[in-house]
């Protein structure tokens, strides 16, 4: 458990913490090998800048293996000493998810951990502290850095005063990537090309001369996280800042923005989900097979003209991508590409050619969006209908859970509730 909490009162843009960039552990994109007496430079290098979260991993770990004699020694010891990420559920506590990506989530961190273990277990020396490591220490290192990392551009330089603001404004965006991703480096890759503390200046030199770091801050990383716009940081004359989001009366619990995380993001990298998420999002993966397959309207106008998806892919492939994934905003409301898609293939032959093709659907109206109104209807409620408890049961199941089991369970009742809204959104007649 972390928590901070106002001792006098704070206004909007105080500084919170001071924090010198020494007193932080700091691994830099294309660095050297900065611990060869923990880690061979062979091991260094096939890691690669890639995977920097096994990089930073080790030299936290060499930070613990040092004990009181590590600089860290007081940072390190109060960190949890295990963490609740989704890569550490059971089979059975993912499955109460009741999320049909939530098992991806989970394999995609296992495998993650599986490749970073396979890695220091080739490359350690024989005999040396790294050598001695075990599994569960790795796994406990990649969590910290997972839940802790700040990631951005530093600039060393006094003559700059740099600062470091969240790019997370596409809601939903950061998952689209993070699912898609063909790798688990990719996967985080994606996460920080929106989510990532990204310094910039004046001078348009800066992103040249400058190199992604990736960071653990000590004080700064114990602030809980509530869904908000945005935190500010900066980095100036070689120490973090970490500024409040907002007024903070005595006594009160000061809480910082770590983006805008979807709950996926946020069970993934911080092991808890936020149970008001206005950032979540619900994504229906393979809704146009279950169109296809159970939904009449959707047969008859695809018999109709059997050309229309073809067209569709190859005219307009984004549409067609919104078409299988299916997804949905936190207050319901469908992605406006799945509805122009749906339009699109829902649409009489005579509505089709009196548009002229995909592009005149683009707007909606008329018939075409109540087609496409109804059929996310049908599979809204067809979805709620597969689901094994309903909201209600889950929020009487909340009342005695514990541990993983209630993450689960508040997670599972965010996604029913879009599931529900947007069936109320929907509802044509």
């Amino acid at each position: 458990m972390r928590t901070t909490t106002a001792t006098r009162a704070i206004r909007a843009d105080d500084a919170l913490v001071r924090l010198p960039r020494k007193a932080a552990l700091c691994v830099l994109e294309g660095e050297a090998n900065p611990i060869e007496d923990f880690v061979t430079d062979a091991l260094w290098d096939a890691i690669g800048d890639a995977k920097w979260t096994l990089r930073l991993a080790l030299v936290l770990l060499r930070e613990r293996k040092l004990g009181a004699e590590s600089a860290f020694a007081a940072y390190v010891s109060q960190l949890p000493r295990r963490y609740d990420l989704i890569g550490s559920y059971s089979d059975e506590e993912v499955r109460a998810m009741q999320y049909p990506l939530s098992g991806k989530m989970a394999r995609e961190q296992r495998d993650e951990n599986a490749e970073a273990i396979r890695l220091v277990r080739k490359h350690a020396a024989t005999g040396g502290a790294l050598a001695a490591t075990s599994d569960e220490e790795i796994v406990w290192a990649l969590d910290t850095v997972r839940s802790r990392v700040f990631s951005g551009r530093l600039v060393d330089s006094d003559k700059l005063r740099a600062k470091l603001l969240p790019r997370s404004l596409a809601v939903g965006m950061c998952f689209l990537t993070f699912m898609t991703a063909s790798s688990a480096e990719g996967r985080w890759l994606a996460v920080f090309a929106v989510l990532a503390l990204t310094v910039f200046d004046s001078t348009s030199n800066t992103e040249r001369d400058s190199k992604t770091a990736y960071v653990l801050m000590p004080l700064i990383d114990a602030f809980n996280h509530k869904t908000m716009i945005k935190t500010e940081f900066e980095f100036d004359r070689g120490a973090f800042v970490l500024r409040a989001p907002k007024d903070y009366e005595t006594g009160e619990e000061v809480l910082i923005s770590y983006g805008v995380l979807n709950n996926d993001e946020l069970i993934t990298r911080y092991g808890f989900v936020d149970v008001d998420n206005v950032a979540d999002i619900y994504r229906f993966e393979g809704l146009m097979s279950y169109l296809q397959a159970s939904y009449d309207p959707m047969k008859r106008a695809l018999g109709a003209d059997q050309k229309r998806l073809s067209t569709l892919k190859r005219t307009h492939p984004e549409l067609d991508q919104a078409l299988w994934e299916g997804n949905f905003i936190s207050d319901g409301n469908a992605d406006p590409k799945l509805l122009w898609a749906l339009r699109t293939v829902l649409a009489t032959p005579e509505e089709y050619a009196a548009a002229k093709g995909v592009d005149g659907f683009k707007l909606g109206g008329g018939a075409p969006e109540r087609r496409a109104a109804d059929a996310v209807r049908a599979a809204v409620e067809s979805r709620l209908a597969e689901y094994p408890t309903t909201i209600e049961e889950d929020e009487e199941a909340l009342k005695t859970a514990n541990g993983n089991e209630r993450t689960a369970i508040q997670y599972r009742i965010r996604k029913k509730r879009i599931l529900r809204d947007a069936s109320r959104i929907y509802k044509t007649s």
